[in-house]
């Protein structure tokens, strides 16, 4: 924390990886929500720290993109 009470701008990189239960839509938010909400979690993380996210999926996952 800054002495003017703010957090000092801090800006690094952060990998994660998932599995999907299946080709399904739905199967694939849920993962990409869990993996989110863990890696804002495990490090001390707010949802507005997060300037950009990069997704990947392998070529069996054609249901939806994260």
């Amino acid at each position: 924390m800054t002495s003017n009470g703010e957090r000092p701008l801090v800006c690094r990189g952060i990998r994660g990886a998932t599995t999907a239960g299946s080709n399904t839509a739905e199967d694939i938010l849920e993962a990409t929500e869990e993996l989110v909400n863990a890696l804002i979690h495990l490090n001390g993380l707010e949802s507005e720290d997060i300037a950009s996210a990069i997704f990947t999926t392998t070529p069996d996952l054609t249901a939806w993109f994260p």
